[in-house]
């Protein structure tokens, strides 16, 4: 079943949205959200101490057609990586210590849907870890 782009984008807003209560109970802070640059995007930025992350967040009502974390293919990898280049390239020296990549996936609907955090999920080459 296919979803108009304005559904879509209502239920992507919403996973954000989930996902970054999920970062912020972690301890994280949200930094930026839909950070974009020519050639990327980034869903969340967050922080912890000297900890960067960088987040794809991915959702899917149901697993029909595969999982939602399945989607986060080769070509979106880099793209992430690209983005991130780009926002470390802005950030003060010394604001951060270490980055890492990070997928949040979001299965069903609602408060309900089953939330799966893969930290450190792929490297800045991206290269699955």
């Amino acid at each position: 079943m296919t979803f108009p782009p304005e559904e879509r984008r209502g239920a992507g807003l919403a996973a954000e949205e989930r996902a970054c209560r999920h970062l912020e109970r972690q301890g994280f802070t949200v930094a930026a959200r839909n950070y974009r640059v020519p050639g990327g995007e980034i869903d969340i930025v967050a922080r912890r101490d000297g900890l960067l992350v960088f987040v794809e967040v991915r959702s899917r009502e149901d697993a029909s057609f595969g999982s939602p974390e399945e989607t986060v293919g080769a070509r979106k990898r880099l793209r992430v990586a690209a983005a991130a280049r780009r926002y470390i390239s802005a950030a003060p020296p010394g604001s951060w210590e270490e980055a890492r990549f990070d997928v949040i996936a979001i299965e069903g609907s609602g408060e309900e849907a089953e939330l799966r955090h893969y930290e450190a999920a792929f490297d800045a080459k991206g290269k699955i870890l």
